[in-house]
């Protein structure tokens, strides 16, 4: 039969159990930070407008002319770290605007769900026909959305 002072040791005995499971997995060091990159190969066009972000970071809208890149860095937590970007470009050739709204990074369980292309690097690249990914195993880029139009 328990009492309740045994109920008590027990609880303290969880609870110092709890604690001692969340500092150890505090210490835990995850992978290395992952860069991510986004260029401009847009033929035909001048500025590739975006705006990237996740669940705890806004990093502000950006204008990348045609071959510029721009990139961040973070450490990813797996399960949780997720970013997306919204893009918008108007092409000067056929005198329309495009947009889209693409996965840059999410971490999916315990594995980035872009660890088969580039585990700690995801080297985007915006196109006329769809974005890119680099895919380091096969050394080759990939197309992994298209753009729609407005």
């Amino acid at each position: 039969m328990c009492t309740n002072r045994s109920y008590g040791n027990i609880s303290l005995l969880l609870l110092l159990l709890f604690s001692i499971m969340v500092s150890k997995g505090a210490s835990i060091e995850w992978a290395g930070p992952v860069t991510i990159h986004v260029q401009n190969d847009i033929q035909g066009n001048d500025v590739l407008h975006m705006h990237c972000r996740s669940n705890d970071d806004d990093l502000g809208q950006r204008m990348l002319h045609q071959g510029e890149e721009w990139h961040w860095s973070f450490r990813a937590i797996p399960g949780f770290t997720y970013f997306w970007c919204d893009f918008r470009w108007y092409d000067n050739w056929d005198h329309r605007w495009y947009n889209g709204t693409f996965d840059a990074y999410h971490a999916n369980g315990l594995k980035n769900k872009y660890k088969k292309y580039s585990a700690e690097n995801c080297p985007w690249s915006a196109r006329r026909d769809g974005f890119y990914l680099y895919r380091g195993d096969k050394k080759e880029w990939q197309k992994r959305d298209v753009w729609r139009t407005e």
